[in-house]
């Protein structure tokens, strides 16, 4: 008669079991994350190609005019950033839902836009993720940057700082230095910047030009940037030491402060809502660190 061989496993195999399943989870989160990521991304594009839609179903109405170039007649006023420009779409009934205006890992409106005429509800502080370039037409290149995600600092070509990538803050990248980028043409694409870590530009083409500035060369455009409220401040009027050019790498820092005009253009907008014209999460020599705690975005590992 044959014995039953009830033995179990031994301490060597349950650690051998262990640590091949430890091996297996450590592959497989980068790659649901990778994946996570990356639709996120596209939903994010789908909606900037919404808002390049809504922009040129308003132009059809308006002599080829975007609602940044018009007077605003519910308000009597001119759009001071892209969010009241983003709201006279609503107010002129282009756009009935707010939420196009959002993004994954990104400023997202509750999708309460008010009541005709006015819908003071919509758009407030913090509910649109998306910079506008200023004073374009539907006649403008095809190729011209009309909306991407909000800048950190308001120059042409604008900067985004990519050392809060992931994080809801103003100006982020997602990880890796990517920005969403949309084009007058109605195309839009995840872009890489020129750096991954701290305050960057866009990767440069070649002789000397970048998305941006191809659009408009020797011409630099007016950027209205989203309303952000409540992040950390940056000390105003003083220069930015911390942006690398990636158009001359060896040469480190941009000495240009942030917000003031490049290349002798005036008037190139002023950061709205709260300053946005210094990196974000590292204080500046004289300025005092900024308040713990912001929040990060679930949706942007």
């Amino acid at each position: 008669m044959k014995k039953q061989n009830n033995r179990g496993f031994t301490l060597i195999e349950l650690l051998v079991v262990i640590t091949i399943i430890a091996i297996l989870a450590s592959l497989a989160v980068p790659a649901f994350n990778n994946v996570q990521r990356q639709g996120n991304q596209m939903k994010g594009v789908s909606n900037c190609k919404q808002i390049i839609v809504a922009l040129k179903q308003f132009a059809t109405k308006n002599n080829s005019q975007y609602p940044d170039s018009l007077q605003n007649p519910y308000t009597g006023g001119m759009s001071m950033n892209a969010n009241d420009a983003f709201r006279y779409m609503i107010q002129d009934g282009v756009v009935s839902d707010e939420r196009i205006f959002g993004c994954p890992a990104g400023y997202n409106p509750n999708g309460s836009i008010g009541v005709a005429p006015a819908f003071g509800d919509a758009l407030l502080n913090n509910e649109n993720h998306w910079a506008l370039t200023q004073g374009q037409t539907d006649a403008s290149p095809g190729n011209m940057p009309l909306v991407f995600e909000n800048v950190a600092s308001i120059s042409w070509p604008p900067v985004w700082n990519a050392s809060v990538a992931g994080q809801l803050r103003p100006g982020r990248t997602w990880p890796g230095g990517q920005v969403i980028i949309g084009r007058n043409d109605g195309g839009a694409e995840v872009v890489d910047l020129g750096g991954k870590t701290g305050m960057v530009r866009p990767k440069p083409l070649g002789g000397g030009l970048d998305i941006f500035t191809q659009a408009s060369p020797g011409q630099p455009q007016n950027i209205l940037n989203a309303m952000v409220m409540g992040g950390p401040q940056s000390n105003p009027g003083m220069s930015n030491p911390g942006i690398i050019d990636p158009n001359n790498p060896a040469a480190g820092q941009l000495g240009n402060p942030l917000g003031d005009p490049l290349g002798g253009a005036g008037g190139l907008g002023q950061p709205l809502g709260q300053p946005l014209g210094q990196p974000l999460g590292q204080p500046l020599p004289g300025q005092a660190p900024a308040a713990p705690g912001a929040p990060a975005s679930p949706l942007g590992n």
